[in-house]
């Protein structure tokens, strides 16, 4: 049975099923029709295949891709999914493999340094982290999986940006101004570009009294993986740590990412 058909029968079987459990079937559909393909796919691709309406399938892709499970490939109509959909069973390859994985190498970071442990990828004028560590200190901020930043405010954002030209860095900055919410959204672009610049050149980079006040962030890049977004991983911190441990925590998140770096 194709899965066109199966998802049909599917359907049938389901009955008059709420449309809340509707939704939810479609989602793990969408993600088990890319496991089974291997490859980015259009949205009638997906319509045709899983015979849903072309209409709630573009929103569903579109809501996936919002939430940072699915991209869509660089000036093209095809979407893929992206490494939160791996992360969402990373913990048991790790029970069941041993520790070789993103998961495990950010769990250890964690574990060394006692601070919060992100992952992000930048969507438009933000960065949305699609894995997220607590730290074990008591009086840490909690960074909610799935969470937004501004790409310019926060670290990981600006080393996102280092990956851009700075004509783009300033196009993205003044657009981000130009939707902020509020005042201290907004941000110096000519000092920004100079941040980004610097961050480029040094390969790490830092938010002080960010996202509150007391707290920092340090962040570097993680080693691109074909077909997938750029991503940085992120520390969290009070900014007292920081100021104190900056060398140690920079020594201990770039060896993170040279355990990631494929031999």
């Amino acid at each position: 049975m194709n899965a066109k058909s199966s998802s049909a029968v599917t359907r049938v079987a389901a009955g008059t099923e709420p449309s809340a459990v509707k939704s939810a079937r479609r989602t793990l559909e969408v993600l088990e029709f890319f496991a089974a393909r291997h490859s980015a796919a259009t949205v009638s691709e997906v319509a045709e295949a899983l015979d849903y309406p072309q209409s709630s399938t573009s929103m569903l892709l579109r809501t996936l891709e919002s939430l940072g499970y699915l991209m869509q490939e660089g000036g093209s109509r095809r979407y893929r999914p992206t490494l939160r959909v791996m992360l969402l069973g990373t913990w048991m390859h790790d029970e069941l493999f041993g520790q070789a994985s993103l998961f495990s190498n950010m769990a250890q970071l964690r574990l060394r340094t006692g601070q919060a442990v992100l992952v992000g990828l930048r969507q438009g004028i933000h960065v949305r982290f699609i894995l997220s560590l607590p730290s074990v200190k008591a009086n840490a901020l909690r960074y909610p999986v799935g969470v937004m930043r501004p790409v310019c405010l926060s670290a990981a954002g600006k080393m996102l940006l280092t990956r851009e030209s700075d004509r783009e860095v300033q196009r993205i900055a003044r657009r981000a101004n130009a939707q902020a919410a509020t005042p201290q959204e907004r941000v110096d672009v000519s000092a920004l570009l100079n941040e980004v610049r610097e961050s480029r050149e040094r390969g790490w980079a830092e938010s002080v009294n960010y996202p509150q006040r007391g707290f920092a962030n340090l962040s570097t890049l993680l080693p691109a993986i074909a077909g997938q977004p750029h991503m940085g991983i992120t520390l969290g911190m009070r900014l007292e740590v920081l100021e104190a441990r900056r060398a140690t925590l920079l020594d201990a998140l770039e060896s993170a990412v040279r355990m990631l770096v494929p031999d």
